[in-house]
């Protein structure tokens, strides 16, 4: 059994391990592990249907451990790392599969210093859930009636003025007039996303924000930018932004309602820090996701960079090695390391517009400066997630193709840490070829997956 991915336990709301008894004892081991003096642990949530009843068995496995429990509501996920450390928690808990429909859930853990926990960390509380779910009928339940379930609603507006602080003194006066379109995804940010930029003195369009428990995620947000950009075309607004389902996801949409994904935001943000001086040893990190065309745009602005793995903990890993202060993913994941220790879709969207106001420019002119390879993304469901390592046919082909692709272009394969999905990334300046590539390298992969499974 392992329960633990790249972000987390994520999976089917109904099905093992977000069944009552296994919620359950994840709370409980969780609990045991991280608990210090502090003997507290928040719980937040984004506006996924399962989400409560997840809440509340979470919080009887935290209680059984002698720790108590906080409960903040509906809240992005970000929020859990900067309440974290204001609050004297020993841990944070995040109820939310992030930009999965709405009948997937998932739980992610932060540590006392906001951090999410690290693979060590999380094979401890692992390897406590196996004791108690094998011991589960011995262990007495709490009595329920102890479990209330009382949501502070002032936790968000505590998260409300951190983000707002972060924007700086400046800032409120000049973005004045400035219309900006938000797609909050029916998720996490529908009520603080649009008060914060309110409160900014942004005047706001907002879509997606009446979330009625299954429509988080659905034809909106990060993962489907198109309509947000089609409106900031229409109302001719400045620009605008597409957070995923717990908002620690943003992509951007310019004035002409181009999307602009991560690489463009952080390719624009870490030249704009380093002429301020604010990118700490020159150094940006990105992951292996990252475009040839970005690279190389990095390179000619004399700015160093990190490819780590993917993943926005890996990122702020590597981040701390090499002391960097920007961070992130193509996929809308960015790292203010200065200011909070996790990606924060709202935040990001607040630092670039101070960043667009400070530059006097347009989204469009602010990202110029990467000219980007074409890309293919294929995800190939997969019955089981062989190791690539174990598939003689598909490693020979994969180095075939790096070594075809080599000085104009990257390959990389490998399985989602939170779902069955095989996906092949190849990119270069032939379209049709990296298409074939792509394909030809998912169909050659999930034969071999077939044959050495018997399905």
């Amino acid at each position: 059994m392992k329960l633990f991915g790249t972000d987390g336990i994520r999976g089917d709301s109904s099905k093992f391990p977000f069944d009552d008894k296994t919620l359950f004892v994840i709370g409980k081991s969780a609990a045991e592990t991280l608990k210090n003096s502090a003997s507290k642990i928040l719980i937040i949530r984004d506006t996924r249907q399962s989400g409560k009843r997840i809440q509340k068995c979470l919080a009887e496995g935290i209680l059984s451990a002698g720790v108590k429990t906080v409960f903040g509501g509906v809240m992005p996920t970000p929020a859990a790392s900067c309440l974290v450390r204001k609050g004297n928690y020993c841990a944070a808990i995040v109820i939310s599969a992030s930009h999965n429909p709405y009948n997937d859930n998932g739980i992610k853990i932060f540590d006392s210093r906001g951090s999410k926990l690290a693979d060590a960390v999380e094979a401890e509380i692992e390897s406590g859930i196996q004791k108690h779910l094998a011991n589960c009928c011995a262990a007495p339940r709490p009595d329920k009636s102890k479990t209330k379930i009382k949501e502070n609603a002032s936790l968000l507006k505590d998260y409300e003025k951190f983000i707002i602080k972060a924007a700086g003194a400046g800032c409120k006066n000049s973005l004045k007039g400035r219309t900006v379109v938000i797609d909050c995804a029916n998720g996490a940010s529908y009520k603080c996303a649009p008060e914060i930029l309110e409160k900014l003195g942004v005047k706001v369009i907002v879509l997606n924000a009446k979330p009625d428990g299954k429509n988080i995620n659905l034809n909106c947000g990060a993962l489907h930018p198109q309509h947000a950009a089609e409106t900031v075309k229409k109302k001719k607004a400045f620009c605008g932004f597409a957070f995923d389902g717990d908002a620690d996801r943003l992509i951007c949409i310019d004035e002409n309602g181009e999307i602009r994904d991560g690489d463009f935001f952080l390719s624009s943000m870490a030249k704009y820090l380093k002429k301020n001086k604010k990118l700490k040893n020159n150094i940006l990190v990105a992951t292996v996701m990252a475009n040839t065309g970005f690279f190389k745009a990095m390179k000619e602005a004399g700015i160093k960079t990190v490819a780590s793995k993917v993943g926005d903990r890996y990122v702020l890993e590597d981040m701390r090695k090499y002391k960097a202060s920007l961070g992130g993913e193509q996929s809308g994941h960015f790292i203010f390391g200065d200011i909070l220790q996790t990606g924060d879709g709202i935040l990001s969207a607040v630092q670039l517009l101070e960043a667009l106001n400070a530059e006097n420019k347009t989204l469009s002119e602010f990202v110029s400066g990467v000219e980007k390879y074409p890309q293919i993304l294929i995800n190939k469901k997969v019955s089981e997630k062989v190791p690539l390592e174990k598939l003689p046919g598909s490693r020979k082909l994969i180095e075939s193709f790096k070594k075809e692709l080599s000085g104009d272009g990257q390959m990389l394969v490998r399985y989602s840490g939170t779902e069955n999905l095989l996906r092949v990334m190849v990119e270069g300046k032939d379209k049709n070829r990296i298409r074939e590539i792509a394909e030809k390298t998912a169909d050659f992969i999930y034969g071999e997956i077939n044959d050495k499974t018997g399905r």
